[in-house]
């Protein structure tokens, strides 16, 4: 098998620019592995959760998340780098961390909250909401309204009959569709009232 010339210029570019080769992970020794790629520290919930309640209460990293905080970071980005940066250690798995997201959220906000910090649960929070005038809102919806008939139009002229089976299209043919019901009540009122009328 010949590799191309755009192949080689590739890998050797990758290897210039010091990136690994698509696939250099799977040809490394056993012995080196990924610290994610060996067994979890922690596979219990309950140890996780002490483990990141001991680092989120570390002195240096309580006033970073702090600091974070009161500048705008959402809750969510604090608990997801500090599960992410565990993964990576090798402390649990990607299961596990997802677990551990709610309880990790939770310590945050109980950190802002004893140091009287608003905080955000995401970043942008705090943004308001953008005004419009009623007629750039009408003229939005209306906008909104055309695109969806556009597509509409596209959708249909994208049907093809085929795609209905021959008996499904004779079945819809022949059935018969009786009036709405709401039409049928005032029927019934408007000739009630003619009889009391005469």
């Amino acid at each position: 098998m010949a590799a191309s010339e755009k192949a080689i210029n590739f890998i050797q570019g990758s290897l210039n620019s010091g990136r690994a080769i698509p696939g250099q992970s799977l040809t490394n020794s056993p012995d080196q592995q990924y610290k994610w790629e060996q067994p979890t520290e922690y596979t219990n919930p309950r140890e996780a959760m002490l483990y990141v309640f001991e680092t989120l209460t570390v002195p240096e990293t309580t006033t970073n998340v702090l600091l974070s905080l009161s500048k705008g970071v959402g809750v969510v980005d604090i608990a997801s780098i500090t599960l992410y940066a565990g993964f990576l250690e090798g402390k649990w798995n990607p299961d596990l961390m997802l677990l551990l997201m709610e309880p990790t959220m939770y310590m945050v906000m109980a950190l802002a909250e004893k140091a009287n910090i608003d905080y955000n649960l995401e970043a942008g929070d705090d943004e308001a909401p953008m005004e419009m005038s009623p007629e750039s809102q009408v003229e939005t919806i209306e906008s909104g309204i055309n695109e969806l008939d556009k597509m509409r139009k596209i959708a249909a002229q994208r049907v093809s009959p085929q795609s209905v089976p021959e008996e499904i299209r004779e079945v819809i043919e022949e059935t018969e569709l009786s009036p709405s019901l709401l039409e049928k009540v005032e029927e019934k009122t408007n000739t009630s009232l003619l009889a009391k009328e005469e």
